[in-house]
């Protein structure tokens, strides 16, 4: 998947205004002070081959990337692994304390063997220009945030002011949701939602709508008072975001002119409804990607920064005091779509049950129908405990459902059910 990606066959063009390598794209230009000390680049490869997280986050990514990491982290094994530094990091390669110790010891033998310190200065180089998945840690990084929990969110949200009424004909955000036993999905939703609460674009100018999926409305006393918009799907097994994010368009679209369908767990900027917004008119394309970057938070930014954000007001996600895993050229988390082009795609692929494959395959669908451009934003992913990516069998939750061949024809959105294609369903 990384090569068809790196070929770009779905024709999704970049409007990227970051450096020439990935170590000075936008997430790292964006944290201050940047982050760009070799032994600090070096200490990050280690990391992303001890850390047992970097191949679960996306398995395709971590294939592509491993040969990287370990041309970089080798000799620093080689050199260093009887090290009492070294074996700490591998004992708890999430520990922020030991990563930093051996940066330092890093930074000593780089500075006594200057012939290894090119080698490894350009083995970096390489990886950063071609790994779908990088570390990143933001020099303000502390693991002891205050807990933004589910209570701390709702005490948030009591909080939060009111919305003014709005036919919100500029812009309609749908956000799917499916969380059954209070595992992190809702903590974050209602983040999402503060988030979204606080735009520079008026609020009378945008909707959020919100689609459970669930045997019951579980959730809906707590998202009902932060959205225009509350829809239940009576949805049982795996979840289906295809048909949530279909059912909210279908249902709540009004008079919007543009479309957000963005996942539960992004915290978005205080800017980021009317700058995407108008990226359409700037451009005149029809769907867009705002992200190149996709950073993966660990449990104790993502607290951090849910309270920077929606405790304290910040009109940004500042990422100085964020570490996670920086996922690169990522098909999903967000689209920015016209009515119209959704409508002739017929919506996403209403078969795709379970994690993974219904972004790619709008996307593609997508391209093919209209103009799409890819923006060098950095999203930023709230934790959460990941689902099951595959079947008990090893295989992929949706392998059997043929990518592109969707067209809406068979209807979709219906709240009773997902619309289904006849020789093609499981």
């Amino acid at each position: 998947m990384c090569a068809l990606r790196a070929a770009n066959p779905m024709r999704v063009r970049p409007t990227r205004t970051g450096g020439g390598t990935f170590a000075a794209a936008s997430a790292y230009r964006r944290a201050v002070p940047a982050t760009g000390d070799l032994a600090t680049r070096v200490t990050g490869y280690v990391v992303l081959t001890l850390d047992p997280a970097v191949p679960d986050v996306a398995a395709d990514y971590w294939m592509h990337s491993e040969r990287f990491y370990r041309a970089v982290a080798g000799p620093v094994a080689d050199r260093l692994g009887g090290d009492l530094a070294y074996r700490r990091l591998a004992a708890h390669p999430t520990d922020a304390d030991a990563e930093r110790a051996l940066a330092a010891r890093v930074r000593v033998l780089l500075d006594e063997d200057p012939a290894l310190a090119e080698e490894l200065g350009g083995r970096a180089d390489v990886a950063d220009d071609n790994v779908y998945i990088n570390y990143f840690r933001g020099p303000a990084y502390a693991p002891d945030a205050r807990n933004a929990d589910l209570e701390r969110l709702t005490g948030l949200a009591d909080r939060a002011a009111t919305r003014p009424d709005g036919r919100g004909d500029e812009v309609l955000v749908v956000v799917p949701i499916s969380d059954r036993d209070g595992a992190g999905r809702i903590r974050n939703l209602m983040a999402c939602l503060l988030a979204l609460r606080d735009q520079t674009m008026p609020s009378a100018h945008y909707r959020v709508t919100v689609v459970e999926f669930d045997d019951r409305p579980r959730w809906r006393g707590r998202i009902e008072p932060l959205v225009d918009h509350y829809v239940h799907v009576t949805g049982h097994g795996l979840f289906n975001k295809s048909w949530t994010f279909n059912a909210g368009v279908r249902h709540t679209l009004g008079a919007a002119r543009t479309l957000c369908l963005l996942d539960a767990d992004i915290l978005v900027d205080r800017g980021f409804l009317a700058r995407n917004h108008a990226r359409f008119a700037e451009h005149g394309h029809d769907a867009h990607l705002p992200h190149t970057e996709m950073l993966s938070l660990d449990a104790p930014a993502s607290d951090h920064l849910i309270e920077e954000r929606c405790g304290r007001g910040s009109a940004d996600v500042p990422l100085g005091g964020a570490r996670g895993l920086l996922l690169r050229d990522v098909p999903g988390a967000c689209l920015w779509i016209t009515p119209e082009l959704y409508e002739r795609v017929g919506g996403f692929d209403e078969r795709y049950r379970g994690w993974g494959g219904e972004d790619e395959d709008m996307l593609y669908r997508v391209a093919s129908a209209g103009s799409v451009l890819q923006f060098d934003d950095v999203f930023v992913h709230l934790a959460h405990r990941r689902p099951a990516m595959r079947r008990e069998d090893g295989q992929p939750f949706n392998a059997h459902v043929p990518v592109g061949t969707w067209t809406g024809e068979q209807g979709y959105g219906g709240l009773d059910r997902p619309a289904r294609v006849t020789g093609t369903d499981e």
